[in-house]
């Protein structure tokens, strides 16, 4: 009976030590769940090698985002799951006004999704493809590094 007693008394102290270890965790802000249906698709901006990049307007919160649509075949066909993830995992611990940022990522059986900021100005190549340089004053107001 008495090893009984003493896992009851284990188990029920075991409970109480992860119920404090909750308690200590901080509650963070309930996180907002999207699919591709919580969007407006309004046109594509670009083409890469897995799939597009949408130029979207997130229904409920009535703002534009541009959204990177990456079918999962080509990216393994590719084998580039690493420079996916690590895409991912860069983009989701940056927050900064100078570069675009992550709002969301989701997935659904043939795609990976990635909702950041939308820029219509186009990319840096692009500009420099069609500058092929850029004086003084375009670089102080359009480039930070």
């Amino acid at each position: 009976m008495g090893t009984k007693s003493s896992k009851k008394t284990n188990a029920s102290s075991t409970s109480i030590q992860q119920q404090k270890k909750e308690e200590q965790i901080p509650k963070t802000k309930e996180i907002e769940k999207v699919n591709k249906n919580s969007f407006e698709y309004l046109s594509i901006i670009g083409k890469g090698g897995f799939g597009k990049v949408w130029k979207v307007f997130h229904k409920q919160k009535k703002i534009k985002y541009a959204l990177k649509e990456m079918n999962k075949i080509k990216i393994l066909d590719k084998k580039s799951e690493k420079s996916v993830i690590y895409e991912r995992i860069l983009l989701s611990r940056m927050n900064h006004p100078f570069i675009i940022n992550m709002h969301y990522a989701f997935q659904d059986k043939d795609n990976l999704y990635i909702v950041m900021d939308l820029l219509t100005g186009g990319d840096l190549r692009y500009h420099l493809c069609k500058q092929k340089k850029f004086n003084e004053d375009q670089t102080s107001k359009n480039i930070i590094i």
